[in-house]
């Protein structure tokens, strides 16, 4: 566990500044899960799925007061990171050393400690990533690290596979999961203001713990979408299409970095 300035100033405990001043960027200052409509309201109900160190729900402390916070973090790593970033503030973030699918059973995680934020019990899709990046390589590559301009076009892909097994160097880890309606249920949670889903790929099994009768009481969904993982390039549209089911507006976000890897925003906001 590192100990770490943010740049507005605040000091956090974390397990790789990489992850943390990534994650930092997207919450405070791109504000990823509060475009498109989705509002944080004082006395909101907030599930943060995915929680990671924490920084999703101390950025929702600063939007508003009176909230409750239920966060979830599986990996007993992280989660003892995020203890340690949300334990003063017990009061109103209930923390669970839990991830959240569609039933009760123990899974094999897999845990990336040089990039804490991605790790997951549903990895991508090896090829498909390399693949993705090797087409915009000046795009993703590039602008991240300009040296890789050198690199000839005939040893992008060997050099992207490398650079993604060495930084995706794994350890498994079990850990526990649970559907989301048992917490409503041993909770007595009546409303769910906004459910945030950042599961890393596990997100199709997260609304899948969401039992029928439990849906009216969610209001707003930011959720992020991966489809570089197996069987996944249509995931954004299955879901996109079963939320719509479910009585909500969808909308998504920008294109980005993030984007051109498959990777999407969407912003799902409940029918008045």
């Amino acid at each position: 566990m590192k100990e770490i300035r943010l740049p507005n100033g605040d000091t956090i405990y974390c397990i790789d500044e990489l992850t943390a001043l990534y994650v930092y960027d997207e919450i405070f200052v791109e504000k990823e899960y509060l475009k498109r409509g989705i509002e944080i309201n004082n006395n909101d109900v907030i599930v943060d799925v995915g929680a990671n160190i924490g920084l999703f729900s101390l950025f929702t402390l600063t939007q508003a007061s009176k909230l409750s916070i239920y966060a979830f973090e599986p990996i007993p790593q992280i989660f003892e990171v995020l203890e340690a970033n949300l334990k003063p503030l017990e009061s109103q973030i209930m923390l669970f050393n839990v991830g959240l699918g569609e039933e009760e059973k123990e899974t094999e995680f897999n845990y990336y400690p040089k990039v804490s934020g991605d790790s997951t019990a549903v990895p991508f899709d090896l090829e498909r990533k390399t693949d993705l990046y090797v087409k915009h390589y000046k795009e993703t590559i590039c602008q991240e690290l300009p040296i890789a301009r050198i690199v000839p076009k005939f040893l992008r892909n060997w050099v992207v596979r490398r650079g993604l097994q060495n930084f995706y160097s794994s350890e498994s880890i079990r850990c526990h999961i649970t559907p989301l309606s048992k917490i409503i249920e041993k909770y007595t949670i009546q409303k769910i203001d906004l459910l945030k889903i950042d599961a890393e790929n596990y997100e199709k099994h997260v609304i899948a713990g969401i039992e029928e009768h439990d849906w009216p009481k969610i209001q707003q969904i930011a959720m992020e979408v991966h489809q570089h993982i197996p069987e996944g390039e249509n995931l954004l549209m299955e879901l996109t299409e079963f939320l719509e089911r479910k009585g909500f507006s969808i909308d998504y976000g920008d294109e980005t970095r993030e984007t051109i890897l498959d990777v999407h925003m969407l912003y799902a906001i409940k029918k008045k």
